[in-house]
């Protein structure tokens, strides 16, 4: 998906508002700003990098089975596929939250 450089940066403005009132996943991002959730993949990473380079607290709240309860890393921003503990397919997606600067 082709994307001009002021969408872009309005997107990732736009990512860094919603996340800053409460904790959201990759797929309610992608369904409110009406794009797949590998579309917001990419702006959603650079958003979080400027938000914490502006001073901002990124919290990832990790996905994590629903079966046997195994946590997965807080990199992964998107929801798994499988849980490598039970195989099972039922996971809570990773939610994401940008606390604003101490100074903002």
């Amino acid at each position: 998906m082709f994307l001009d450089t002021n969408h872009t940066m309005t997107v990732r403005k736009d990512l860094l508002a919603v996340l800053s009132s409460q904790p959201r996943s990759v797929s309610w991002l992608a369904r409110e700003l009406g794009f797949r959730r590998g579309d917001v993949d990419e702006d959603l990473r650079h958003a979080l990098r400027s938000a914490r380079a502006a001073g901002h607290t990124v919290t990832v709240i990790p996905a994590r089975c629903r079966s046997c309860g195994f946590t997965f890393d807080e990199q992964k921003l998107s929801k798994p596929g499988k849980c490598p503990a039970c195989r099972g397919t039922r996971l809570y997606e990773p939610q994401i939250f940008i606390a604003p600067h101490a100074g903002a």
